[in-house]
């Protein structure tokens, strides 16, 4: 990869403590044609009992511990590190099941666990790789077996995601999609693909997994962040005190009371600035490997064992 920041989709599993969520409740979904179907009012009209569970929405009020580990699979209880308060996993979505997902739901109501799922490039080693038509994958991304999809055909890509989005994510319980790669357009894709055709695409990821009844986070786009944020639920990034970048999600995000989640690989993060802001944020491993691994590197802002800023 050009940078240090991480674009990688492969076996994630990391933690996230959950916060608590507000009173939000996820809008009608809109049908194929983008519209809201016929009867969306008489929906609207229907009994609180009748109505979809809220989108999970995690708050910046108090922090929310999060556990990363992309290079090797989660096993729990093996993999789960022990603390106070709210808890986030995040784990691949294809590659952990229903079982694992029950097993870290039934620590307790406060441990929410994200679907991770790559939706901006193309993965060899994934069960739906065959499916993705040569016309959409681009040039490598620099992580062995990635290419660059062409989300500017969204009427190929969508229908992908969507299954991913239903057979990963909400058919194993997940409350939340960590949707990876949504920043094709500052690489070099293979295509011409544009800043405004990108964020449609991505605008088009999150409509999706709400529609689903998902948590939807924005992963990186610090810059976008400010105009992304009304339609994200939370967001993770990467090495924004590296890059001088925390601010763009402290005006957007927190100043919302949206949680925000960066890991930091080089530099450890300003940790007293970081509390400040009700920023999350640790020092991790870059290859992000489990707890019983060698390498493994975990140094939160805010200790597991704390339950306050």
């Amino acid at each position: 990869m050009p940078t240090l920041r991480r674009t990688w989709v492969a076996l994630a599993a990391v933690t996230w403590i959950g916060c608590g969520s507000d009173s939000r409740v996820a809008p009608v979904a809109p049908d194929a044609s983008g519209e809201p179907p016929a009867d969306a009012a008489k929906r609207t009209t229907k009994d609180a009992s009748d109505a979809a569970p809220a989108v999970w929405a995690p708050s910046s009020t108090d922090p929310i511990h999060y556990h990363w580990q992309l290079s090797t699979a989660f096993s729990a209880p093996r993999d789960v590190l022990p603390g106070d308060g709210p808890t986030v996993y995040d784990l691949d979505g294809e590659t952990n099941d229903a079982a694992t997902v029950a097993a870290l739901h039934a620590l307790g109501p406060s441990v929410k666990v994200v679907c991770y799922v790559d939706v901006g490039t193309w993965e060899s080693y994934r069960s739906d790789a065959s499916k993705f038509p040569a016309s959409v994958i681009g040039n490598p991304n620099g992580w062995p077996g990635e290419k660059w999809l062409d989300v500017r055909q969204q009427s190929l890509l969508l229908p992908l995601m969507k299954s991913r989005f239903e057979n990963w994510c909400v058919a194993k319980g997940f409350d939340a999609v960590e949707p990876d790669n949504l920043d094709g357009w500052e690489n070099d894709p293979g295509f011409p693909v544009t800043e405004t055709e990108n964020l449609s695409y991505d605008l088009a990821i999150a409509a999706m997994g709400h529609a689903l009844n998902l948590s939807m986070g924005l992963k990186n786009l610090p810059e976008n962040a400010p105009s992304l944020e009304p339609h994200f639920d939370w967001a993770l990034n990467e090495q924004c005190f590296e890059f001088g970048e925390c601010s763009y999600f402290e005006k957007s995000f927190i100043a919302k009371g949206k949680a925000v989640w960066d890991v930091e690989y080089n530099p450890s993060p300003d940790c007293a600035s970081a509390s400040d802001a009700h920023l999350n944020a640790q020092k991790r491993d870059l290859d992000l490997v489990g707890p019983k691994e060698k390498g493994f590197v975990y140094a939160p802002c805010v200790a597991d064992s704390q339950s306050t800023w």
